[in-house]
């Protein structure tokens, strides 16, 4: 199992590099690790979905359905 401090420096490394794909995957690994704390993992999962609406990512649906279960978004489907 990784670490939240593991996924941390990760996403410091993709940051670093620009990497919208790779950010998108280590938030949405960010908002598992901190599942107990809806608030955190809506925040991480808020970022999952904009690095993949960044990257073209098919996981954007995903996370975006994940964020309105949550109240945390509007349903974006109908434009995705």
């Amino acid at each position: 199992m990784v670490t939240l401090s593991e996924i941390e420096s990760k996403l410091l490394q993709a940051h670093d590099a620009g990497d919208d794909a790779r950010l998108s995957l280590l938030y949405e690994q960010a908002a598992h690790a901190v599942a107990d704390d809806p608030d955190r993992a809506a925040f991480y999962l808020t970022q999952a979905y904009v690095f993949a609406l960044g990257s073209g990512s098919s996981r954007a649906r995903e996370l975006n359905a994940r964020l309105v279960r949550l109240n945390r978004d509007q349903d974006m489907s109908q434009h995705l």
